[in-house]
This record gives C-alpha cells, sequence and structure tokens, in this order.
C-alpha cells in the first residue's frame, strides 16, 4: 500500500511530510520492519521525492517484507536549519514509533537511510538516539533505531582536512545552511558531526554502512575510513563498502548511469538491512 504526504509533523502553519510503502503481504508479529531514507541536497533543497537510484532498493526491501518511508525536513530552502533539521528527521521516527499499529509497523525494527545531506542526518540521528528535539517534537515518544545506510554521507564537517576530492569553500556556503551564524563555531560544528559521537563513545551501539562512492566529487571517501577505523577502535559496528569508479550519486563518472559497483552493492546493502533488522536473508 502507498501512503502520500503523510503529515508526521506540524510545525506552527508548516507540515512536515512523508511517503510510505508498505509489502503486500500482512505483517507478521510486531508489524514490519521500517527503513527511512533522508533525500540529499546540501541542506539547502530538495524534497521527500528526490530520491532518484534508491528506488532499486525500496523495491527490493518491499520484496521481502520490509516496509519503506521517505521524509522530508527543513533545510534552508523551507526556512530551516539546526537543530529544527536534525529535530525533524527524529521526529519521522517518533511518528511511526507511535502509530506504528495503524501503518502495521514494528516500532522496534526501524533502520534509516540517506543520500548525502540526508546520509548525515540518518548518521546523525542514528548515532545521538534521542538527542535531538525541538518545540514541536513529540515529547512522549523516544527516538531509537537500529542503525542507519549512509550513502555519500558526510561525517566530518571539517572538509578542508582532506585532500580528496580538492577542497573547495563553496562546500561552506552548504555547512552555513546548516549551522546558519554558527557555521565555523567548534562547538556548533562538533554538535552536528556523526564522527565525534563515536569518538567520545556517546553513541548508542547501532549498526551503520557507510556507502562511499571512490570518485565522490563533493565528499571525501577518507571520511568514510576515518569513521569505520576509528569505530573499530571504539567497539562500534560501523562497515565500510566503498564503490570503485563510482561518483556521488552514485553514477560512473562523466555519465548519469548507475555504476557497475552501485548495482553490485544493492545485494550487499539489501543483505545488511535485513541482518540488522532481523529479516530472512
Amino acid at each position: 500500500m502507498f501512503y502520500k504526504d503523510i503529515p508526521f509533523k506540524v510545525c506552527g502553519s508548516v507540515a512536515v511530510l512523508c511517503d510510505l510503502w508498505t509489502p503486500d503481504t500482512k505483517p507478521e508479529g510486531s508489524g514490519w520492519p521500517l527503513v527511512i531514507f533522508y533525500h540529499g541536497g546540501g541542506w539547502l533543497f530538495g524534497d521527500k521525492s528526490g530520491w532518484g537510484l534508491i528506488r532499486r532498493w525500496q523495491e527490493g526491501m518491499l520484496a521481502k517484507g520490509i516496509a519503506f518511508a521517505t521524509a522530508g525536513y527543513r533545510h534552508k530552502g523551507y526556512g530551516g536549519q539546526m537543530p529544527g533539521t536534525a529535530a525533524d528527521c527524529a521526529d519521522a521516527v517518533r511518528f511511526f514509533r507511535k502509530n506504528a499499529a495503524e501503518y502495521g509497523i514494528d516500532p522496534e525494527r526501524i533502520l534509516l537511510s540517506g543520500h548525502s545531506a540526508g546520509a548525515h542526518l540518518c548518521l546523525l540521528i542514528a548515532l545521538t538516539g534521542d538527542k535531538f528535539r525541538d518545540d514541536y517534537s513529540d515529547p512522549e515518544t523516544e527516538c531509537k533505531t537500529h542503525g542507519a545506510v549512509s550513502v555519500s554521507g558526510t561525517a566530518n564537517l571539517r572538509f578542508s582536512a582532506y585532500d580528496k576530492p580538492e577542497f573547495h569553500e563553496s562546500i561552506y556556503d552548504c555547512v552555513r545552511a546548516l549551522l546558519g551564524d554558527r557555521w565555523n563555531d567548534p562547538e556548533a560544528l562538533e554538535e552536528v558531526e556523526p564522527i565525534r559521537y563515536v569518538e567520545r563513545e556517546e553513541a548508542p551501539k547501532v549498526h551503520v554502512l557507510m556507502v562511499q562512492p571512490q570518485e565522490d566529487q563533493i565528499v571525501p571517501p577518507a571520511m568514510a575510513v576515518e569513521l569505520c577505523e576509528m569505530a573499530a577502535k571504539k567497539g562500534y559496528d560501523i562497515r565500510h563498502l566503498p564503490l570503485e569508479a563510482t561518483g556521488h550519486c552514485l553514477e560512473t563518472p562523466d555519465t548519469s548511469d548507475p555504476s557497475p559497483a552501485t548495482l553490485a552493492a544493492d545485494a550487499v546493502v539489501l543483505d545488511f538491512i535485513s541482518e540488522i533488522l532481523g529479516v530472512e536473508k
């Protein structure tokens, strides 16, 4: 079944929306497990419909009895920034946990996913648990997940620390969109950098898959390596899936077609999701 434009959060006169697809089969036990996807757009633009190549994953999940949702959030284009942006993403989890019975969802089996800016947000929410709220958040429902699948995700906002891809000052337009006047405040940066919560061992013990194109033109591939190496030392299950000859949007360089590595990775991603959510592979 397809549910379009569910208002999972109302912020004054602004409704934040999501779409939900559920399998054709009847839910068993406590309900279908759920994967929530957050779109990219540099925290500047985009909406829940802009999820492109991830459609293949959604189709694979539904075939395995996993529900799939795409959730919007207030980015700069909608007049939003941190901490409201992260609160919106956490509130999508709270909504489905609170309304699980209505949609046939198992509230204890939720996994997040996202691309680019949305991958940063899914990492941040998975690794901070119930931290992000605002005045419009449900005060009674906890944001609790099993982890995340990050695609081209930003784990560290200090882009100048990496030499690949070549650092461009324009990337800080995106950071400014996320943090506003505090974009270069070290404390503000630390609050929204997923890697810091692992570094300080403050993150819940969730499971994460870092899907990282090796020819990413925006996010330095070394970010995923750094996060995974740190996670291994700190005892976290954060795995690295590098995609050779693949650009930021999962494309073959110089084309808009999915790279062979991207297509081959689909099964790995689905196996990871099935493993973490307790679904038969």
